[in-house]
């Protein structure tokens, strides 16, 4: 059960965000110097009982980015959203690894960890999802968060599987995974991602989502117990025409 709601719960709770009066509708990072404390409505996405990761805004190359330090740890940071689903939103982003994880396994239990993630939380109804999949999500809601998305899309960096692998999460079925940058992405080096969100979920779950709940940009370790230190920067997200 711990891993059938671990990317659910780092939407939790989530609030109603007024949409920003600029094409992009994540928020900067901060208002204030790189090293400042993030603006609201970003906070923390800490997974219960796991250890927290490091999350701090530094300065790179004149810019305030996040970084994230996974020893034996996972967690992220949330900007929580609601938007249309079926609008064709793109997000983007730019991320670093400085480590791989030598002992991580795509898409297996045991080796369940990955240098650097980002998540988008997806709202369906219920009447469109698998009779048993809408049984275990009716179980977490009751038992854990009322607001936990139906779906998820996670876009990982992984250490072995190639770019464009994809498959469920081994923990849950509402869970989709596709590696973005596999073992022969550079170290230490900025790399630039664009996704087209509506286009994905449709992949990956068969139809648009109801709504957008929220993004979040992570790191994890806890499953092989090895540390992690990445980088994220440039988050946007926009309506494409």
């Amino acid at each position: 059960m711990r891993r059938l709601v671990i990317a659910l719960l780092l939407a939790a709770p989530l609030a109603q965000t007024v949409l920003a009066q600029t094409d992009n509708q994540l928020t900067p990072w901060t208002a204030g110097p790189p090293q400042g404390e993030w603006s609201a409505p970003w906070r923390e996405a800490n997974i219960p009982k796991l250890k927290n990761p490091e999350r701090s805004l530094v300065a790179q190359e004149g810019r305030a980015v996040l970084r994230i330090e996974a020893a034996a740890a996972a967690g992220g940071l949330l900007h929580p959203l609601d938007l249309p689903g079926d609008r064709p939103w793109q997000l983007s982003w730019q991320w670093r690894t400085e480590q791989r994880l030598e002992q991580a396994r795509f898409a297996t239990r045991e080796g369940d960890d990955y240098a650097a993630r980002v998540y988008v939380l997806l709202d369906y109804p219920l009447a469109s999802l698998a009779f048993l999949t809408r049984q275990k999500l009716r179980l977490a809601r009751t038992f854990f968060d009322p607001d936990l998305p139906a779906a998820t899309l996670s876009y990982v960096w992984d250490n072995r599987a190639a770019p464009d692998s994809h498959a469920r999460s081994a923990y849950s079925e509402t869970v989709e995974m596709r590696v973005l940058r596999g073992p022969q992405a550079p170290l230490g080096q900025w790399l630039e991602e664009r996704r087209d969100l509506r286009a994905d979920a449709i992949a990956a779950f068969g139809s648009a989502p109801r709504r957008i709940l929220g993004v979040v940009f992570a790191a994890d370790s806890d499953n092989t117990g090895e540390r992690v230190e990445s980088y994220f920067a440039a988050p946007q997200l926009q309506a494409r025409p």
